[in-house]
């Protein structure tokens, strides 16, 4: 199997992958419940895009804000009264581990969820709960294994209801629609060749699957892309669209809708391509499946997913290396500023 195959068959495996993470987490001792005023996940990435998943689908369903930390300092909002998740999946993300050191010292209650390294070791000498799950993927290909439990855990802790329901059907729904999906991706794939595609989202739960699609368009099929959210949209990038001219003649937008899409972002939507139509060559249309929020949002990810492997294939690249990450690594680990594995002491 080469790297092609090989990640088409883990975007492929994604239902199986929560499923399998849906177990590993309710089996997980977490503590006991307390009462939060907010979540902050901290993680970079493929790891860190989880929290972003926590917070787009609880905004209107859970009193308990979400906050996503992408940075190695933890806002000074995390306090006492916080619980503080850091998610890694190789364990080893410098940001996350010295932002786990912070959080340790303002004595929030604290979560790992990694598939070992220096996290789970930190974790382990401090006394943190931490959720152990499967490694040796790429941790972009990992998202189930990293926000399913991540999910569970909140249930669990009283953050939000329960979602074992939705996350069933979720499961089903891509199970079921997997390869029709991919069928429908190829065609997107090719308006997407040799072009920007420039995502938008037209509602909060959709935000992330947006950043989703960016972020795997550029990991997976090593191009640029732009995205934005509706309608903030209409206050200012809509002025801006088709200028450079170059970009007008190269620009493909995609646009993410939902039934919770507002009935006039609909049609601020239709009026604002409208408007600007000198400023792009085409307009993909993307509409969510499923009953639940939780399987709608994984619908357009998977179909994202697996549109990033397919423009891969167009484009005669190899999905799996990420060479500049891997290089930028290299150099920042010959100057360590800070020691993100130093002794985390015991939480008394």
């Amino acid at each position: 199997m080469n790297n092609q195959e090989r990640m088409l068959d883990l975007i492929l495996g994604l239902p199986e992958q929560m499923a399998e993470a849906a177990v590993i987490a309710r089996m997980a001792r977490l503590g006991r419940r307390r009462r939060f005023d907010k979540v902050v996940v901290a993680g970079m990435g493929g790891s860190g895009i989880s929290g972003d998943v926590a917070r787009c689908l609880l905004s209107d369903v859970s009193p308990v804000p979400v906050f996503s930390c992408r940075d190695y300092t933890v806002p000074v909002a995390v306090t006492e009264r916080t619980l503080f998740v850091a998610i890694s999946y190789s364990g080893n993300t410098e940001e996350t581990l010295t932002a786990f050191r912070q959080a340790m010292r303002r004595k929030c209650r604290m979560l790992a969820i990694t598939s070992g390294g220096k996290l789970e070791r930190a974790a382990n000498r401090a006394g943190v709960p931490v959720i152990v799950v499967p490694g040796g993927l790429p941790p972009r290909a990992a998202l189930g294994y990293l926000f399913v439990p991540l999910l569970v855990s909140l249930e669990r802790l009283g953050v939000c209801r329960s979602h074992k329901r939705d996350l069933t059907e979720a499961v089903g729904l891509m199970a079921e629609h997997r390869k029709k999906w991919y069928n429908k991706a190829k065609p997107i794939a090719r308006a997407l060749l040799d072009q920007l595609p420039v995502v938008y989202s037209t509602s909060r739960l959709l935000d992330v699957v947006a950043e989703r699609w960016r972020c795997q368009l550029n990991e997976n099929a090593k191009v640029m892309c732009h995205t934005n959210v509706f309608p903030e949209h209409n206050h200012n990038e809509i002025v801006g669209m088709g200028a450079p001219e170059f970009l007008a003649e190269r620009m493909v937008v995609v646009a993410l809708l939902d039934r919770a899409t507002h009935p006039r972002t609909r049609l601020r939507l239709r009026h604002a391509l409208d408007v600007t139509q000198d400023g792009y060559v085409r307009v993909v249309r993307l509409e969510s499946e499923g009953r639940s929020a939780l399987a709608r949002l994984f619908s357009l990810v998977m179909l994202g997913d697996l549109v990033s492997v397919e423009l891969a294939r167009l484009r005669g690249v190899d999905p799996m290396p990420v060479a500049r990450i891997a290089e930028l690594k290299r150099r920042m680990a010959r100057r360590r500023g800070v020691r993100p594995d130093a002794r985390i002491r015991r939480v008394r």
